[in-house]
């Protein structure tokens, strides 16, 4: 993986959708499967007011991650940065579609930061995380 180049990414790009199904098995991956636990005892979390478990935070984390590994390779692996906002909860069951698109590019020493605007939509078309987040470019 090679630092992408600046020049070849324009604010406003929008970046190829990721979908990704969301099943119990990731999330017990995730957790290590142990009782009382909302993300992998289905009893436990409909007793605390869910309708399924829910998965972990970090794995919607990990698929913007893979979208700006995509788009800037090492660049965000060595200088990447994320701020998200987790606004809704996600399901086992649910099937997730993150979208995201170029904010800005700024001048960064000899590189340019690319930041890309994110966001995490579940199969209703619910927002459940927003945010950016940004990697280096040649």
């Amino acid at each position: 993986m090679e630092l992408k180049s600046a020049a070849a990414i324009g604010i406003g790009d929008k970046l190829p959708p990721r979908v990704k199904p969301i099943a119990q098995r990731q999330i017990d991956c995730y957790s290590g499967v142990r009782p009382h636990s909302i993300h992998t005892d289905a009893e436990w979390a409909k007793k605390k007011g869910f309708a399924a478990p829910l998965a972990q935070g970090l794995m919607s984390s990990a698929y913007v991650s893979q979208m700006m590994v995509d788009l800037l390779g090492t660049g965000f692996v060595k200088g990447g940065k994320m701020s998200v906002a987790f606004i809704q909860p996600v399901l086992a069951g649910d099937t997730l579609t993150m979208h995201g698109a170029v904010k800005s590019k700024e001048a960064e020493g000899a590189q340019t930061r690319v930041t890309v605007e994110f966001w995490c939509e579940n199969q209703h078309g619910e927002k459940t995380l927003v945010g950016t987040a940004s990697g280096l470019a040649a």
